[in-house]
């Protein structure tokens, strides 16, 4: 803030008036970051949940496909994925909470015939890809859960710098300024009355004297 300002009454009035809403702006913001502390820490432990169950779903889905790839062969196995023509449908839907947009993600594959030439395969390579369909929307949860809680990481470092500069820079200096025109005021209030005493006494002297 400027410290050069007039220590007037009207400067003094509009000091107030940007205090009171500092503080209210202040009052807000704090409301605001600790509901999303709350909401980030009730996020990560959803988070923490989501990805617990996809890592133990994803290494069984590894295991089939690994013991399906040891029994069809490296090369086999390229071959019978070649040809593939399973595609699935992803859908974003976008919410808002308290000023972050969050995305939410959902794919979806459709029932039909494996994703590859039947001959030559095991029935792990089966239960590998009958797995990953079921499981695939549970990875993009997780993907969801996870750019949600990058963003409202985010959201919650911004508000801080708020908070922290109305509380530390802009609320101190405006409290200090105030403070100062006060008492400014208060001195050349001082002043005149004195002035005023003199002035008083010297026309009481004047007209004793006459």
């Amino acid at each position: 803030m400027n410290k050069k300002i007039n220590p007037n009454r009207m400067m003094l009035l509009r000091l107030k008036r940007r205090l009171e809403l500092a503080l209210r702006g202040h009052k807000l913001l704090k409301n605001k970051q600790e509901k999303l502390m709350q909401n980030f820490f009730t996020l990560v432990r959803e988070t923490t949940k989501v990805r617990r169950d996809v890592e133990r779903e994803f290494l069984d889905i590894n295991m089939h496909y690994l013991a399906g790839r040891a029994v069809t062969g490296k090369q086999a196995m390229e071959d019978v994925l070649a040809l593939t023509v399973k595609s699935g449908k992803l859908e974003i839907e976008r919410k808002h909470e308290m000023s972050i947009e969050i995305p939410e993600f959902s794919f979806t594959i459709p029932e039909g015939d494996p994703p590859y030439k039947l001959e030559n395969t095991s029935l792990e390579l089966d239960l590998a890809f009958e797995k990953l369909f079921v499981h695939f929307s549970d990875l993009m949860t997780l993907v969801g859960k996870e750019n949600a809680l990058f963003k409202m990481a985010e959201e919650l470092e911004k508000t801080r710098r708020r908070v922290n500069a109305l509380e530390y820079v802009l609320i101190p200096d405006l409290e200090l300024s105030i403070r100062s025109i006060e008492s400014k005021l208060s001195e050349a209030e001082r002043s005149t009355q004195t002035r005023l005493m003199k002035i008083k006494d010297m026309v009481q002297a004047r007209e004793a004297g006459a």
